[in-house]
């Protein structure tokens, strides 16, 4: 009897690539119905909530989707265009929700004194600071392995977003300014009715917080400027 197992990681791997493979299908069939931009919308929002794939994976996300749509639209040339703005666009409005939503959970985490990891916080904020980079080159290096009329929509839609910018980058940058602001009157107003040790802890939290906030913002302002360059 061979009691060999599959390591961990190999059926994480394979359960990613499963989950990718039956996202491609979904937004393939969501090219045959009426309400292209809130299916991909949704397909979009279930893989970042509800799978293993999350942010770190945004890239293949977008990919599933843009190549699944792509693939629906290859028969229906007269629709390509409109069809894979309609999907970019509900892709962008779930991934620019989640960002939001993040932000909300990091900056409660903060202001409550939360422990984290030596670097954990600035990767969390660096993470939706690059989330429209994401989307931007990720439709672009799906261009270059398509073909034909998809391949010339996926160039003209990722030089577009990246002039005009992403509804998730204007969701970032707000997130980003309004937790700050939020870190900083939470260390202010967090100092009563709690012990000296727990405040001077929330303080210096908040201080090395709004330390990275500033410094990512100015990062973000920059990757904007870069990208519409």
């Amino acid at each position: 009897m061979n009691d060999t197992q599959t390591p961990a990681s190999s059926e994480t791997g394979t359960s990613e690539s499963t989950q990718l493979v039956q996202l491609h299908d979904e937004a393939q069939a969501a090219v045959g119905t009426a309400d292209l931009r809130e299916r991909v919308r949704d397909l979009t929002a279930k893989a970042l909530q509800d799978r293993s794939l999350s942010f770190s994976e945004l890239r293949e996300i977008v990919s599933a989707i843009a190549s699944g749509v792509g693939s629906g639209l290859s028969s229906r040339e007269g629709e390509m265009k409109d069809g894979l703005k309609q999907a970019m666009s509900g892709l962008d409005e779930a991934v620019g929700s989640a960002a939001q939503a993040a932000s909300y959970t990091l900056q409660e985490a903060v202001a409550k004194g939360k422990a984290f990891k030596d670097n954990e916080l600035k990767a969390q904020l660096e993470q939706l600071r690059d989330l429209e980079t994401q989307i931007v080159d990720t439709l672009k290096q799906t261009a270059t392995q398509s073909g034909g009329k998809l391949k010339e929509e996926l160039e003209t839609l990722s030089e577009h977003l990246k002039n005009s910018g992403t509804r998730t980058g204007e969701q970032v940058r707000e997130a980003m300014q309004q937790l700050a602001g939020g870190v900083k009157s939470s260390s202010q107003a967090g100092r009563a009715g709690i012990s000296e040790s727990t405040s001077a802890a929330v303080d210096h939290l908040s201080q090395v917080a709004s330390g990275i906030l500033e410094a990512l913002s100015e990062s973000l302002k920059r990757q904007s400027e870069r990208l519409r360059s």
